[in-house]
């Protein structure tokens, strides 16, 4: 039988042999009869290999699209208008999130005024209940005072603070902090600039005055 003449041969002569289906050898054979057969049948594969690869260009913001001068001015009227919400919006107008060319990594918003400051209010107990913290740098020098009494004292600051904690934090808020002017008054220095109000949707929780028990304005 052919398993008696295997084993009747020295092991130099199996090994002479080879396998029985050496696939290393079907594989080249293969694949150039896959290659001759495309080349043959599909005219198309040639001349899509003589094509560039396709490359795919992601924007970024040009020099004009972060240069001050041709950004746009806002004013927002913070008489009766509520902190939180109000504050959402001015720092998405100075981020640039309301543009279609907006860039996470780019200066690309916009100067928001604010007047009125003075005016701002808040819902539940914030009025006497909600604190601001500052240090001077010496020993001691802790001061708190509540939102009632920074209101009276610089009202400006309390929607400066507002704003400045929903901006990112570094250089890049930074400078989108600086396009941000607070006024207690009514009158303002950049009537030059033509600032467009901020037209708030029919609503909005910014321009509802708090009610009921729970969010009523204690002054």
């Amino acid at each position: 039988t052919a398993a008696a003449l295997l084993l009747s041969l020295p092991t130099v002569a199996l090994y002479s042999l080879g396998p029985v289906s050496s696939r290393s050898a079907v594989r080249p054979r293969c694949a150039a009869a896959m290659s001759d057969t495309a080349t043959t049948e599909s005219p198309m594969l040639s001349e899509w290999d003589s094509k560039k690869p396709i490359h795919v260009d992601t924007w970024v913001p040009k020099g004009a699209d972060m240069d001050n001068r041709n950004k746009q001015w806002w004013i927002v009227d913070a008489e009766g208008m509520r902190l939180g919400r109000m504050a959402t919006e001015i720092a998405k107008r100075l981020m640039g999130k309301h543009k279609v060319t907006y860039f996470p990594g780019s200066n690309v918003g916009d100067y928001v005024v604010v007047i009125n400051a003075d005016k701002v209010v808040v819902s539940g107990k914030k009025y006497k209940e909600k604190t601001y913290f500052r240090h001077s740098g010496r020993p001691g020098g802790v001061t708190v005072e509540t939102f009632a009494q920074l209101q009276a004292r610089i009202p400006e600051r309390i929607v400066e603070k507002a704003v400045k904690g929903m901006l990112p934090k570094g250089p890049l808020g930074r400078e989108q902090f600086r396009h941000l002017k607070v006024f207690a008054g009514s009158e303002h220095p950049h009537e030059a600039q033509s600032p467009e109000p901020i037209v708030w949707p029919e609503g909005s929780l910014a321009t509802t005055r708090p009610t009921g028990k729970k969010q009523r304005i204690i002054k």
